[in-house]
Order: C-alpha cells, then sequence, then structure tokens
C-alpha cells in the first residue's frame, strides 16, 4: 500500500496566474527545498510526456515526467532516475493541484510512493521516512505560494 503525504497552501493570486506559474516545468528550484537546477529535458515543455531533471543538494539528479496533465488544474509527475526508481522509493509520484479559493488559489501538494526494502523499508518509512517526506511536501507548498506571490508583485510593477 502506497505512502501519501499531502500539504496544502493558499496562494494570494487568482487560480489564472496560478496556472500560468504551475504550468512553467522550469520553475522547481525556485521554490522546492534543497533544488539547485531545473532543466527540461524533451522537446515538450509541458503536457503529458514533458520531462524534466532537478538537481538536489541532498539527493542529486532526478528525472521527473508529467504522466497526467490536468488543463487548468495541475499534474502529475513521476520520480524516477532514468528508466528506474528513485533511491528510496519505488513507483513515486508528486500531484500538484490548484483550485480557485475566493480572489486566491488553494494549492495541494501530493506525494505518493512505496518504500524499497519490503517489511524493513516499510518500518523505516513508518519511524521515519514518512515525517522527513510530509515536512519536505509541506516545505515545498509553502515555498511555491512564497514564490508566485512575489513573482505576481514583480509583474504587476
Amino acid at each position: 500500500m502506497p505512502t501519501r503525504v499531502s500539504a496544502e497552501a493558499r496562494i494570494n493570486v487568482p487560480v489564472e496566474q496560478a496556472w500560468a506559474f504551475l504550468r512553467d516545468l522550469t520553475r522547481a528550484n525556485q521554490y522546492v527545498p534543497g533544488v539547485t537546477e531545473c532543466t527540461i529535458t524533451t522537446e515538450r515543455r509541458e503536457g503529458v510526456g514533458a520531462s524534466r531533471r532537478v538537481v538536489s543538494k541532498a539527493a542529486g539528479p532526478m528525472d521527473e515526467t508529467v504522466t497526467e496533465w490536468n488543463e487548468g488544474n495541475g499534474f502529475v509527475i513521476r520520480l524516477h532516475r532514468g528508466e528506474g526508481d528513485p533511491a528510496i522509493f519505488r513507483d513515486a509520484s508528486f500531484r500538484y493541484a490548484i483550485e480557485a479559493d475566493g480572489d486566491g488559489t488553494r494549492a495541494t501538494l501530493t506525494l505518493s510512493y512505496a518504500p524499497k526494502g519490503g517489511p524493513l523499508g516499510g518500518l523505516i518509512d513508518w519511524l521515519f521516512l514518512r515525517r522527513f517526506t510530509a515536512k519536505n511536501v509541506r516545505e515545498t507548498a509553502l515555498g511555491l505560494a512564497r514564490h508566485y506571490e512575489a513573482s505576481a508583485a514583480a509583474h504587476s510593477e
């Protein structure tokens, strides 16, 4: 059974503007904690099949490929290294979803994964990994909100 951790954040920009920022897959290094680089690796820059490589201080390079695209509402990316899974996860994906929330936007981010290592991996997930990933997803949601609000303010000046 996969582990799912989610976090929400309110973004003080209209949902249309939040979508304009979210659909730009090159922005991850601007709001994901520890990500230092983000590069599109496919001809497609958005939509199903678009892929990017992110580099993080802690985990090194990882590939992220869009597997589901919901125009105006969000997308799902599969986390992988080349054709394989990330170091500690199997079947890992990250869902970005947005919806109107009054004159702003509500973002819900969800990481889904199965820990590697069988029963021992499940125990490590329950004792440690789940808290770590939940913290990371929460910080990503807050970083996304701060970045989008700052970007919107810069565009209005």
